[in-house]
């Protein structure tokens, strides 16, 4: 499924796998825990601003990588 990815772009994206690793783990142990209860309200809130911003880096890491990986066929 990933065989457009080398090794050198891997390196070069791992960098966005932390952000990515912490937002998925506060989304979960948020829903997990429920600290305010189900107020409609705190939960829509709450995963906005942990999940909008998890998928938008999830997005740019991937045209990140499709990028590098185009100019690095293109130097070639």
């Amino acid at each position: 499924m990933l065989e457009w990815l080398s090794r050198e772009t891997v390196v070069d994206i791992s960098i966005n796998a932390a952000p990515i690793l912490i937002l998925a783990y506060s989304a979960v142990l948020i829903e997990l825990s429920s600290p305010w209860g189900f107020d409609p309200l705190t939960v829509v809130l709450t995963h906005t601003l942990t999940l909008v911003p998890l998928v938008l880096l999830v997005f740019a890491t991937y045209y990140a990588a499709r990028a590098i990986e185009r100019d690095a066929a293109r130097s070639q």
